[in-house]
């Protein structure tokens, strides 16, 4: 599998690569309890030993090109606002989207921009047949993103994981890329 690509530009947005001068952002915006809340593995307190773990992880993902993960930033400033990415599945030609966007920034139509350009880098980039995302059940935004991106809810995956002292139901979003066989 070759990748070239490192950047993508949307109206609003550029998602590119995560770097060592964007620890101390990612773990400002993340340490809040919110993102703990709403995401299976950020963890709370967020640090900057965090951060730098979560740099480590993309730098392997797209070393292995098995997982592809883009800041996003605002075009018109290049302030780091969130993150999305494609876990790959390369035996099954699919991958999981997940993203997470700084609070100040939510309800703006960012986060749609984001995963937008990012299944559409997943389709035409990767060539994979499948992007598929799930979220806590309490967490209906997070659902409107996808159904404005185009994906389809599939179903509920009840007692899918176990947090914070509770078994959490997922429900499962899809697209499928229809230019595949």
């Amino acid at each position: 599998m070759q990748i070239n690509v490192e950047v993508i530009e949307t109206e609003r947005l550029i998602l590119n690569r995560p770097t060592e001068k964007d620890i101390k952002k990612i773990s400002a915006i993340l340490n809040n309890e919110i993102y703990a809340k709403n995401t299976i593995n950020i963890p709370f307190p967020y640090t900057e030993n965090d951060a730098k773990f979560w740099l480590d992880v993309v730098k392997e993902g797209w070393q292995k090109k098995n997982k592809f993960i883009f800041t996003i930033r605002l075009k018109e400033n290049n302030t780091l606002i969130g993150a999305v990415g494609l876990t790959i599945n390369s035996i099954f030609n699919k991958a999981e989207l997940g993203y997470w966007l700084d609070e100040k920034y939510w309800n703006k139509g960012f986060a749609t921009e984001a995963v937008k350009a990012i299944i559409q880098f997943g389709f035409t980039t990767l060539n994979l047949k499948r992007i598929f995302s799930t979220h806590f059940d309490f967490n209906n935004s997070s659902g409107k993103v996808m159904q404005k991106a185009g994906m389809k809810k599939e179903g509920i995956l009840y007692c899918h994981t176990y947090k914070n002292g509770a078994y959490q139901n997922h429900i499962l979003y899809a697209i499928i890329n229809e230019h595949i066989e």
